[in-house]
């Protein structure tokens, strides 16, 4: 009985980092998506890799969380429904051609990084859909600290 115990404490001990990934993800997936849009892609990861330079995120646990999504919607309605009307904050916008896969030093994990056009286009793409990435980032606790990557 103790062995069990210990084991799945063990268990529940280090799969912590991902289990509050995985929670993470789930918001950014659960919010509804706007009208004529679908995911195509989604996907999440978590580290001490992210962003930040090419050290990554100073050693603070980060997890990042993606959807591509197609839209008829414009350019200016995406943005504004990820950046301007929601009730989650920080969304990272990219349209197709604008957004960039980074990698870590060592190829593990990737995230995206990009530039959301400040004057987006109003061009409906009725018929035409366009692809955008929508993602977010956020440094979480981990119990394994600076040693989280470790663990993943």
């Amino acid at each position: 009985m103790i062995i069990a115990i210990l084991a799945w404490s063990s268990y529940d001990f280090f799969s912590k980092d991902k289990k509050t990934a995985e929670e993470f993800a789930n918001k950014l997936y659960s919010y509804p998506l706007p009208p004529d849009t679908e995911i195509i892609d989604k996907g999440f990861d978590y580290g001490v890799s992210y962003g930040g330079g090419p050290w990554g995120s100073g050693g603070q646990p980060t997890v990042v969380a993606y959807m591509k999504l197609s839209s008829e919607l414009s350019e200016r309605k995406l943005i504004d429904y990820y950046k301007i009307n929601s009730s989650l904050k920080d969304f990272e916008v990219y349209f197709k051609g604008d957004e960039e896969i980074i990698e870590t030093f060592d190829g593990k994990k990737s995230w995206y990084e990009g530039k959301t056009p400040s004057n987006p286009s109003k061009k409906s793409n009725e018929g035409e859909p366009i692809e955008l990435i929508v993602q977010k980032r956020t440094i979480f606790e981990s119990p394994f600290g600076d040693l989280s990557d470790i663990f993943h």
